[in-house]
């Protein structure tokens, strides 16, 4: 008969390398919807909303995965984190029960953490806008968990937004939305984003400059459909 391995309650890993704070800043002069055109992965669902409208943080990623109703390794992560970390807590399905609420919150504050994001609840949002600790969830809830030694994972791949995740990813998350930008991808990245907004800047101030311009036309949408319906008639 086989003998199972034994199970591994707590999975620890080393703290990522950070991104720049060349990048970070690159990152915060953007936008979700500027990197949107840009990019087509790394979005987070429109599930996962911003708790503090008006929040907009760029930062590192720092993971850990709880799919138990137990608080302790999102705790024990604020051991670890620093400024210009973002957390991101995977709970698997758990919508129910929240690891993260209001002491938490005033102490990951105090870290320095750049903000946090949550796949499952959080509660005592109140408190996060005090603070000033930008806050994305998939739901709101008053049941929290408690201490069970259940078992977590710390600083491995994890899914958020149903996005996957891995530790030093960099994400930009503001009012549109989230994306997470894989480390090898992030320069290219910011160059492309940052040209398509100096383009983009550039077409609306045509657009108040003349205001006769026939917006398809410019756009190059009236020439792709009637080329279209051109080549279909023949």
């Amino acid at each position: 008969m086989a003998v199972l391995p034994e199970r591994k309650v707590y999975t620890i890993n080393a703290m990522p390398d950070q991104i720049s704070a060349q990048q970070r800043q690159d990152l915060l002069a953007l936008d979700t919807g500027t990197v949107g055109h840009h990019l087509e992965a790394g979005f987070m669902d429109g599930g996962m909303i911003s708790r503090i409208p008006g929040s907009k943080i760029a930062g590192t990623a720092v993971t850990v995965r709880i799919t138990v109703p137990d608080s302790v390794m999102a705790h024990y992560a604020l051991k670890f984190t620093r400024p210009g970390d973002i957390l991101v807590i995977d709970r698997g399905q758990d919508v129910r029960t929240t690891n993260w609420g209001g002491t938490t919150i005033h102490a990951a504050a105090a870290t320095g953490l750049e903000g946090v994001l949550v796949e499952g609840a959080v509660n005592d949002m109140d408190i996060a806008h005090e603070v000033g600790l930008p806050t994305w969830s998939r739901t709101i809830s008053p049941v929290t968990t408690k201490y069970r030694g259940l078992g977590g994972e710390f600083n491995v791949a994890v899914s958020c937004g149903g996005v996957a995740i891995n530790p030093g990813d960099a994400i930009l998350a503001d009012d549109h939305g989230v994306v997470v930008i894989p480390r090898d991808q992030l320069d290219e990245a910011i160059r492309g984003s940052i040209a398509w907004r100096e383009l983009e800047k550039a077409f609306v101030e045509r657009i108040r400059s003349e205001p006769d311009l026939c917006y398809p036309d410019a756009t190059g949408a009236t020439k792709i459909i009637e080329d279209s319906l051109r080549a279909n008639a023949s």
